[in-house]
């Protein structure tokens, strides 16, 4: 039986060692990516809770602006009446 070449050894200990980077580089990516997931989830709850606030805001000043509306009516046609009776 003959004797494995010294070269083996060597080139088998440089795919092992290469094998290990690409998992730590497999993991470090996987891990990185998961992380952008997370941050993108929780940018995607921060504007919908942004929509909504902007929706109950708008429905509020809409609101607002009816009531000012019916209010300038009331006065009006209080001062109408009250032109009207001298």
């Amino acid at each position: 039986m003959s004797r494995i070449p010294e070269s083996y050894y060597f080139y088998k200990d440089l795919l092992r060692k290469s094998r290990e980077e690409k998992a730590k580089l497999k993991k470090e990516y996987t891990d990185k990516i998961n992380g952008l997931y997370d941050e993108i989830s929780f940018l995607k709850e921060q504007i919908s809770s942004q929509h909504t606030m902007i929706e109950e805001s708008i429905n509020y000043v809409m609101k607002l602006e009816q009531q000012l509306k019916t209010f300038d009516l009331e006065i009006s046609n209080e001062k109408k009446e009250k032109e009207d009776n001298k």
